[in-house]
């Protein structure tokens, strides 16, 4: 199962409990959810791909690491976010936690191979 970390920002967390309430309400089903969120994640991440320039550095103290599956996670303390312009020390109580992976699945989802699912809710939304 793949897991998309802006999931859980605020809009993902909206979009969330939004489409649960339509879905509660049978204003829509669980194919058109799915096709939502398939939607909502494609969207996110090609608007990353566009607007991010900077590649920011993370400097700190390596506590330990984990690999499990192939996801890996990386345990830092005193991280400090550098960029070009600023740099930004942290203060945490507890390490920070880094979960990385391998997702070899990011080529499905490319807009060419969602067409199907955008009939599919078209026809849905047509239907009611």
């Amino acid at each position: 199962m793949t897991f998309w970390h802006f999931n859980v920002s605020t809009v993902g967390i909206e979009l969330n409990e939004t489409l649960h309430e339509l879905l509660i309400a049978n204003v829509i089903n669980q194919d058109i959810l799915n096709i939502i969120k398939m939607e909502f994640q494609v969207a996110f991440l090609s608007s990353l791909k566009k607007k991010i320039k900077d590649k920011p550095i993370l400097k700190g103290k390596l506590l330990h690491y984990q690999n499990c599956d192939n996801v890996w996670m990386f345990f830092v303390t005193n991280p400090e976010i550098k960029n070009n312009n600023y740099s930004l020390p942290i203060n945490l109580k507890k390490p920070l936690k880094i979960v990385a992976y391998d997702n070899k699945n990011t080529k499905n989802l490319k807009r060419g191979k969602n067409d199907f699912l955008k009939k599919k809710l078209k026809k849905n939304l047509l239907s009611k």
